[in-house]
């Protein structure tokens, strides 16, 4: 506020100021006179030493006192200009705080509504009412955002949200260039977002400590010492490739409070059915107990599935808990959705072969597509089985008008298996990305030599791995490796083995086959779930008898399994490797069929060992269309990115297309989205869904070009867990909001200790104050202490005997 008088600074001492400094030249001027007379009067004086001087100051400061109040001494005061500056008061109303945090106590929420609600509805409760009195009051209520209300009436706790950090954020984008005071909050200190809360903090530590605002926590609730309740915290999960545990879920389950009976971990899938259960015990103690849990779990069908995490007492009766509300959490499984076609290549009809088709007769999620070579090719100038025959004697009697019946001297006889159609595959193996990259995300070599392909079709294999990211597995056959030519080729380039390099020596010979470091840790190369099982899986194996010497691995290539032979060579037998956007795999084994031929038993193995094997080799190749996800919580409504990328036949970003989304409810409710192309990478689509009171949902894409053809399609999916979240935490965080109070400046405080804040606010340093002048010259404290100066000077002089 602008003052009624116009101040240059050498007139401002601290808080004091002149108003009259037209009189500053006679004050100076009666000054320096006094000074001059008190020295000429005291230059003859009887006084001597310490007397002499303390009475010339003591005669000179009621001199200076008389002159100052020639120019009007006044005092400045700055106070809080009324109902100028503002303070938010923030009501936490989630319905955490309906929870009694004790036997037979009252929620806290009981305690917010008598500290926020007056007696009448236009009576505010008198902490408020006082700090009415200087600032202009803002009142909010937070829940799953923040809203602004009248006044406090509408609490109702019935939201399952604690959106504290996005509620800070609002309120400073609310307020922003506008005098905020101060923010009081009402809480338990328990936000459902505390990524966003601690964003907060960090932005505030980062700010001068003159441009934060202060806030005020006020804790309500306390939680009973002997207060029980379970619940699970989290779940993680994860899928693999290994058939006894397809779904692995790592749950961590809480407990609040002494439970000394075993409790169950389980899991349910949507239809309420349970997949599986554990039983635990929490060790005794006080406060809270996290333990893990994990569960493995089969029969998890393909494509996405909701799971859900529950805990329950097994003691009869139970304890009684606080809340069962969090007694589970939801979270999704997408283990795919085939079938996914292999490619396999052999130059000759092998047992391996045989396996593998058995291996996967009932998996309905891998399609094993052959093309055999059941004869090579001859020279053109051979002699012919009759006159005037052109076709390979081995097809004499088929239909000659079918071309793949009638091969020629000069061509391979090649057979078709498990085709999808009849021209799939008629000219041999593919010679176009299109047809390559689009039908096959695997292929396995076996028994083949690199004459087989031309230069330009390993030059595809080679891209099918770095460009499409598809995988490419070549098996121990005899015509693999060195013994077929591959060194030096595309398809050589990409396998994690160096064949430069043909090892000297005899054959090895009843080779035993185990694990390494590496392969252990892979869940698709166990068969069983425990290590002891496995190793007495691995002893049980039967020897093998040719193994292709691979002795030198490529940098950052993984050897997986090793075999030892009868003279104690241990040679790598599983080799694997990243490989551009793919991935490659040696297997050196060329006889493996033998472990299927032991007895029925290690068959079975074998089959399993196969699946699992070609499950890793399909997995995490791309299709045409892939979906992807980003969740966010930190906003006051759940929202979900998608995006979504689209190839064409060559696996390059294609942008001309049209991606529909389709977001199905858990309550079977259906919304209709359309992505939209990104600015920032060609061939991206992307989409935001936000879900207000959603337990969770399916996002289905379905994509077509500019002509109208189907691309393909894709799934992603989302578990929400509003009531886990709200109530994961029960009772009042002291710790985090004495840490919100001191990074901003403010106090923590009780709900007893509201008659307090309004002096609080007083003091601080507010954005908009006015000066009030209270004048100095004519107090009589003024006038008390000149004259008290002047008679000092007298009685010394008296006492002295010099008067």
């Amino acid at each position: 506020m602008p003052l009624p008088f116009r101040m240059t600074p050498p007139c401002i001492l601290g808080n004091i100021a002149f108003a009259n400094q037209s009189w500053a030249w006679i004050a100076l001027l009666f000054g320096a006179g006094a000074v001059l007379v008190l020295v000429l009067t005291y230059r003859n004086s009887p006084l001597r030493g310490g007397a002499k001087l303390v009475a010339i100051s003591l005669k000179a400061i009621g001199l200076v006192l008389l002159a100052l109040a020639l120019m009007e001494p006044v005092l400045l005061d700055e106070v809080p200009k009324k109902h100028a500056n503002d303070v938010a008061i923030l009501a936490d109303n989630s319905a955490g705080l309906a929870v009694p945090l004790g036997e037979g106590e009252e929620a806290p929420a009981a305690a917010v509504r008598a500290a926020l609600v007056g007696p009448a509805p236009d009576q505010p409760p008198a902490w408020i009412e006082a700090i009415g009195d200087t600032f202009r009051v803002q009142p909010f209520l937070v829940d799953r955002g923040l809203r602004q209300v009248g006044d406090f009436s509408g609490l109702d706790f019935a939201r399952n949200s604690s959106t504290l950090g996005a509620a800070f954020d609002h309120l400073s984008t609310r307020f922003r260039g506008r005098p905020l005071a101060a923010t009081v909050f009402l809480t338990d200190g328990n936000a459902t977002d505390k990524a966003a809360l601690e964003a907060y903090l960090a932005i505030q530590e980062a700010l001068p400590e003159e441009k934060r605002v202060p806030v005020f926590p006020i804790l309500v609730g306390e939680l009973d010492p002997a207060a029980r309740d379970l619940a699970i915290a989290r779940v993680d999960a994860t899928t693999t490739q290994f058939e006894d545990a397809q779904v692995t879920l790592t749950i961590e389950a809480e407990a609040l409070g002494e439970f000394p009976d075993a409790v169950e971990v389980f899991v349910r899938n949507e239809k309420g059915e349970e997949l599986g259960k554990k039983d635990l015990v929490f060790p005794p103690g006080p406060g809270r107990r996290t333990v893990p849990v994990r569960l493995r779990l089969a029969g998890v069908p393909s494509g996405i599935s909701f799971l859900s995490a529950g805990i329950r007492q097994s003691a009869k009766p139970p304890i009684a808990q606080l809340t069962e509300k969090n007694d589970s959490l939801r979270v999704t499984v997408n283990r795919g959705s085939g079938p996914y076609r292999i490619l396999y290549l052999s130059g000759r009809p092998n047992w391996e072969y045989k396996f593998l088709r058995r291996a996967i007769a009932g998996d309905a999620e891998l399609d094993l597509v052959g093309l055999i070579r059941i004869a090579k090719r001859e020279p053109k100038f051979e002699w012919r089985g009759r006159t005037g025959e052109s076709s390979n004697p081995l097809f004499r009697g088929f239909n000659r008008d079918i071309p793949e019946e009638t091969q020629r001297y000069d061509q391979p006889v090649l057979v078709r298996l498990n085709t999808a159609s009849p021209e799939e595959l008629r000219d041999g193996f593919p010679k176009s990305a299109e047809e390559l990259f689009t039908r096959y995300r695997a292929i396995v070599i076996d028994d083949l030599e690199a004459d087989f392909f031309s230069a330009e079709q390993q030059e595809l294999i080679e891209q099918f791995v770095s460009i499409r990211g598809g995988t490419v597995v070549m098996l121990g056959g005899q015509e693999c490796f060195q013994e077929g030519g591959w060194d030096n080729t595309p398809v050589g380039r990409l396998l994690p083995v160096y064949l430069d390099q043909k090892e000297a020596g005899g054959a090895s010979l009843e080779a035993t086959y185990n694990l390494t470091r590496e392969g252990w840790l892979e869940d698709w190369m166990r068969l069983r779930a425990g290590p002891e099982e496995e190793e007495i899986r691995l002893a049980y194996m039967p020897p093998f008898f040719a193994i292709n010497r691979l002795n030198t691995i490529k940098p950052g290539a993984a050897i997986l399994s090793t075999a030892t032979d009868r003279e104690g060579r241990v040679l790598p037998a599983l080799v694997t490797q990243r490989y551009g956007e793919g991935r490659s795999a040696a297997f050196a084994v060329a006889d493996f069929w033998r472990w299927g031929m032991k007895d029925s038993e290690q068959q079975l193995e074998l089959g399993k060992m196969w699946r699992q094997f070609l499950r890793w080799a399909v997995t995490d190749v791309p299709a045409r269309v892939e979906l992807t996800k980003e969740e966010t919580n930190d906003g006051a409504i759940p929202s979900t990115k998608v995006s979504v990328r689209v190839r064409d036949l060559k696996f390059d970003p294609q942008d001309d297309a049209t991606v529909r989304l389709t977001v199905k409810d858990l309550d079977g409710t259906t919304r209709t989205l359309t992505a939209e192309p990104s600015l920032e990478e060609p061939g991206l689509f992307t989409a935001e869904h936000l879900a207000e009171e959603s337990q969770g949902y399916r996002i289905a894409a379905e994509v077509i070009d500019g002509s109208g053809q189907g691309i393909g399609t894709g799934a992603v999916a989302r578990a929400l867990n509003p009531e886990a979240a709200e109530y994961a935490r029960l009772g009042p965080d002291p710790i985090l909001l004495a840490r919100l109070a001191e990074v901003t400046g403010g106090v923590l405080l009780r709900s007893g200790d509201l008659s307090r804040l309004p002096g609080l606010l007083d003091r601080l340093d507010l954005p908009v104050v006015e000066v009030k002048q209270r004048p100095l010259w004519h107090t009589p404290w003024l006038f008390v202490l000149a004259l008290g100066c002047f008679l000092g000077e007298w009685a010394l002089r008296r006492r002295r005997g010099t008067i």
